[in-house]
């Protein structure tokens, strides 16, 4: 009996340990110090002039989020592949995190209920479907140099 019990109690752990596993850790944060050092991992619109890019991939369903520092006089360049959401509609829209990712923009959206306003700490845009793809957003940072891009997948 005791054995048996062993060999149950063996079965059950394995299975919870492999469950647990599955689906329940954060998708891996890519770090890369520069757009050339990110060739191949990261959509190819980025600008070569991106540095400190930070990325994470959702396996199957197409999902990503990146970060990275981009010049302001390379800003235009990719705003040409863009196009602008107006703020009162970006107040609007409700974007996915990535998970456990402490480098994400956190405050693109805030709320003043003391005045009633909605400040946005960003310039939103969606791709416009040629070198940036439709349902691909990206937000520049209004207070930085720092560049958000984002797409749910499918």
């Amino acid at each position: 009996m005791n054995r048996r019990f062993a060999v149950s109690a063996t079965l059950v752990l394995l299975v919870l340990g492999a469950a647990s596993g599955c689906g329940g850790r954060a998708p891996a944060t890519s770090v890369f110090a520069s757009r050339a050092e990110a060739e191949g991992v990261v959509p190819g619109w980025v600008p070569a002039a991106a540095t400190e890019l930070k990325a994470q991939f959702e396996d199957g369903s197409g999902a990503f989020w990146l970060r990275f520092r981009l010049p302001a006089v390379d800003r235009p360049g990719v705003e040409a592949e863009l196009l602008r959401i107006p703020d009162g509609q970006v107040a609007t829209l409700t974007f996915r995190a990535p998970k456990r990712a402490a480098w994400w923009f956190r405050g693109l959206v805030q709320v003043v209920p003391a005045r009633e306003t909605t400040v946005l700490a960003a310039d939103v845009y969606s791709g416009a479907g040629r070198a940036v793809p439709l349902r691909t957003f990206v937000a520049f940072d209004r207070a930085s140099d720092a560049v958000y891009a984002w797409s749910a997948g499918r």
